[in-house]
């Protein structure tokens, strides 16, 4: 996956759309003033931005895919401390039945216990380790006569299936979080290259009328992030 566009602008996402709030209404207004000045303000490029902001307003998707993967990591959270719970409890029936030598702990994980405790993937691959180990015919007789439940075993390999799927899915949608990060750097970048131009233009057609121009300043007067003069960008059909 290609990286992250960078932003073209220092403020928040929120700020330009606040200010496209105000620039673009008053540029549809003075759009007649801007076509004179340069033909390249035509009412697609204010139908364009027009558009951009009404898309920008309404685009929750990047705080949906936040809230997901915030939902998801409480969920691999949960089936990792019930993981642990049940581990442990097979590891009381195995220092019972069999004993708690370094031989028995290294076949059934358990040095890796505290590491498993933070990753969902060690927990998978410490789970299925402890249930391949439980179900050995010399292991699983004395397991049950110690009194092991006959589903606890089960239960594991059920949690390792749903931890791995967990996983995957939070993989999926880290990815999918970066795509629609990047597709909305795009839109933003795309209305402030407008803005700018819109801005630099005003400069010179609204020198005379400081009230009107204040409406197309991007920035404080005298900031370093004053925009640029740049190539204008095309509108898009």
């Amino acid at each position: 996956m290609g990286k992250t566009p960078i932003r073209r602008f220092s403020m928040t996402f929120d700020e330009v759309i606040e200010k496209a709030q105000s620039v673009q209404p008053q540029f549809a207004t003075d759009l007649e003033q801007f076509t004179t000045f340069n033909p390249w303000f035509t009412s697609a490029v204010n139908d364009q931005l027009a558009n951009q902001v009404t898309e920008a307003i309404s685009d929750f998707s990047a705080n949906s895919h936040t809230a997901h993967i915030e939902i998801q990591t409480e969920t691999i959270a949960q089936l990792l401390t019930t993981s642990g719970q049940k581990y442990q409890r097979l590891i009381y029936y195995v220092e019972r039945a069999i004993g708690s030598s370094k031989a028995i702990g290294d076949t059934f994980g358990h040095q890796r216990y505290e590491k498993a405790r933070q990753s969902e993937k060690e927990m998978v691959s410490l789970l299925n380790q402890a249930v391949v180990a439980a179900n050995q015919d010399d292991f699983i007789q004395k397991l049950t006569a110690a009194g092991m439940p006959e589903d606890l075993l089960a239960e594991m390999q059920t949690l390792a299936t749903d931890l791995a799927a967990a996983d995957g899915k939070q993989e999926m949608l880290k990815k999918q979080q970066l795509l629609v990060t990047s597709q909305r750097i795009e839109l933003f970048n795309s209305m402030w290259d407008t803005m700018s131009e819109i801005s630099s233009a005003a400069k010179i057609i609204f020198a005379d009328d400081p009230a009107r121009l204040a409406i197309y300043q991007l920035y404080d007067a005298g900031s370093s992030d004053s925009p640029k003069p740049t190539t204008p960008p095309t509108p898009q059909a």
